[in-house]
């Protein structure tokens, strides 16, 4: 019952924001046929997305179930990859800026700043949606102004590979973590992730000098 209402509020914050994005390409008329249309092919996708071990997880297997849905019925329309990707990449946008809001306003308890507010906000993030065993997390030593871990396994990675749309997940997904740095008062460092291909997705959040506090 919470992942149906979750779900929901994700498919209601999608298609607001889908509401503002599309009008660039598309008139009210089929911009309603592209929403009816995805989640006719999300309700098609996810009798075979996978079961996972935590709501988390399972909520994020099903929103990659809805991205693809998104992705098969824009380009089925005959918009080209390119320009499907960035449409959803600005819907996504929207509302994963939402959840990250959220996260740093909860991360300031305490009056945190700096290092210890990014800690606090990334810990929430792999605490839910993103935790594990879902997904797998590997601690790393790093200095004072960075905040740094590995992700080894990564169930969102793993769906679009096997529907071949690695690609599709690397510019939308993986990308949406380095504006979400920005909104965390942070630089995201990363030179790769699972969806590109590579063992893990190395993440180096480096805090603005400006707003560092010191462990």
């Amino acid at each position: 019952m919470i992942r149906i209402l979750i779900l929901q509020w994700f498919k209601w914050q999608a298609a607001s924001a889908a509401q503002k994005v599309l009008i660039s390409q598309y008139n009210f008329k089929e911009i309603q046929e592209i929403l009816d249309g995805y989640w006719q092919r999300y309700l098609q996708f996810k009798k075979e997305v996978p079961k996972m071990p935590t709501l988390g997880g399972a909520i994020m297997v099903h929103l990659a179930a809805m991205s693809r849905g998104f992705y098969v019925e824009v380009t089925a329309r005959g918009q080209n990859e390119k320009v499907a990707t960035q449409l959803f990449y600005d819907i996504a946008w929207q509302v994963y800026k939402k959840m990250g809001k959220f996260s740093w306003w909860i991360a300031k308890g305490g009056n945190r700043s700096g290092y210890d507010r990014v800690l606090k906000a990334t810990q929430l993030f792999r605490f839910f949606p993103f935790n594990s065993p879902s997904y797998h997390w590997e601690e790393v030593q790093t200095d004072y102004s960075m905040v740094g871990f590995n992700c080894t396994k990564c169930p969102v990675a793993d769906y679009f590979k096997a529907h071949k749309l690695s690609s599709f997940c690397s510019n939308t997904w993986c990308a949406l973590d380095f504006p979400l740095a920005q909104l965390w008062n942070s630089e995201l460092e990363r030179t790769g992730s699972i969806a590109e291909g590579f063992d893990k997705c190395d993440f180096r959040w480096k805090v603005n000098d400006a707003d560092l506090k010191k462990k």
